[in-house]
């Protein structure tokens, strides 16, 4: 039976849940509508992809610092600076007078985000019981995948029917719930003797968290296919103008999502993270090809299931495994190492496809896009699953 001290929805846990999916609604809604909204400011594919370089560019620099700082200093104070910063800026877009302001921008919101969903994670950590972690960083992964799934959809219908102001006055108001939500939550701060002086940090834990980059790895190569192809894929679903409105393509991905977190759990208890890998890479893959060739309405709303059904199971899986055997006064490098492969590998992903889209068509592109699937099962096959975070290689393996 489990005591009060072991329950999931605690008043913390629900306030730091709701907050980060706030957060990251706004920010895979600006997702969704930024290759739009940087086309009505003149520029190309290849602005779009600049733009996502600069993204990976502006994580890369800070998680690892946030996370330094989350584990050493302070879990509340740089949380809560970039959450109340990122209400203001992210209204920024609507006042931009050029491209090059625009992109500005867009570190300066990178590097707030970064910030914010860093100390998000690892303070719901911090809230979880030791009876109720997993099965907590499960559902945190799941407001992940939930928030990729709904959030485009929500985004593009606000550029469609309010333009940039409605959009980006969406993302302000949505920051500014989470850092209400925020300002409850009881932080749980790292006594000062466990706390290891800079000069004394070996470099290597300053970048990253050793045994969050298994599932970190993993995450890569989804975000990496994930970047390639959503910054795109409202154009390319309005160029082939097959469904009545592209929302309905994030629609029936959400569905996919919710559906996998029926037994995404059951999964990971009793068989691990092997079939998760295998199935979602199945999954993108036929969702992947029928969004590209499909002429049928039916079968492309059927392709964003199955890839809403791939980013369900893996988003919960990977998260799980990624702090799985990490120490308390590390989950902050742990949760920097498992976001920034998300958000580096997605930018890189959409610069990757705004160069091949200058040279080929969308639809070659997002063909050339499917073989990092082949690839990422085999890293997990003959790397990944012989690391001690991997599932099988634990004694206990609680969803």
């Amino acid at each position: 039976m489990k005591t009060a001290n072991s329950r999931l929805w605690t008043p913390d846990y629900c306030r730091v849940f709701l907050a980060n999916l706030l957060l990251l609604v706004a920010g895979n809604a600006m997702g969704s509508m930024f290759s739009l909204y940087i086309f009505t400011r003149g520029g190309t594919e290849l602005d779009v992809g600049i733009s996502s370089y600069i993204q990976a560019v502006a994580c890369l620099l800070t998680r690892p610092l946030a996370g330094w700082f989350l584990d050493h200093r302070s879990r509340r104070s740089i949380l809560m600076l970039a959450v109340f910063s990122l209400i203001f800026v992210q209204f920024g877009y609507v006042f931009a007078i050029s491209l090059v302001l625009v992109q500005f921008i867009r570190f300066v919101n990178s590097v707030l985000t970064a910030v914010a969903t860093t100390g998000v994670m690892t303070n719901a950590y911090d809230s979880l019981s030791e009876e109720s972690f997993a099965e907590g960083v499960g559902f945190f992964g799941f407001s992940n995948s939930v928030s990729n799934a709904i959030a485009p959809g929500v985004g593009l219908w606000l550029w469609l029917e309010y333009g940039a102001a409605g959009v980006f006055g969406m993302l302000s108001v949505s920051t500014l719930v989470a850092y209400l939500l925020l300002r409850k939550f009881n932080f749980h701060e790292i006594p000062a003797e466990k706390r290891v002086p800079f000069r004394k940090e070996k470099l290597r834990d300053l970048v990253y968290e050793k045994n969050a980059l298994p599932a970190s790895i993993l995450e890569g190569f989804v975000s990496l296919a994930y970047g390639a192809v959503n910054p795109y894929l409202s154009v390319f679903l309005l160029q082939r103008d097959i469904l009545e409105a592209p929302g309905f393509f994030y629609t029936a991905q959400a569905c996919g999502t919710f559906s996998a977190r029926l037994f995404v759990g059951k999964i990971s208890k009793y068989y691990g993270e092997a079939p998760i890998v295998y199935s979602s890479a199945v999954f993108f893959t036929a969702g992947s090809l029928g969004m590209i060739f499909s002429t049928s309405p039916a079968l492309i709303l059927a392709g964003a299931f199955l890839i809403g059904l791939g980013y369900g199971l893996t988003n919960a899986g990977f998260q799980i495994m990624s702090v799985r055997i990490v120490s308390e006064d590390r989950r902050g490098a742990a949760s920097a190492t498992y976001s920034s492969s998300w958000d580096v590998c997605a930018a890189f992903g959409g610069l990757i496809s705004g160069v091949l889209i200058t040279l080929f068509s969308y639809q070659t592109t997002f063909c050339l896009i499917l073989l990092i699937y082949p690839i990422y099962v085999l890293v997990y096959i003959f790397v990944i699953s012989k690391h001690p975070s991997a599932f099988r290689n634990l004694p206990s393996a609680e969803s």
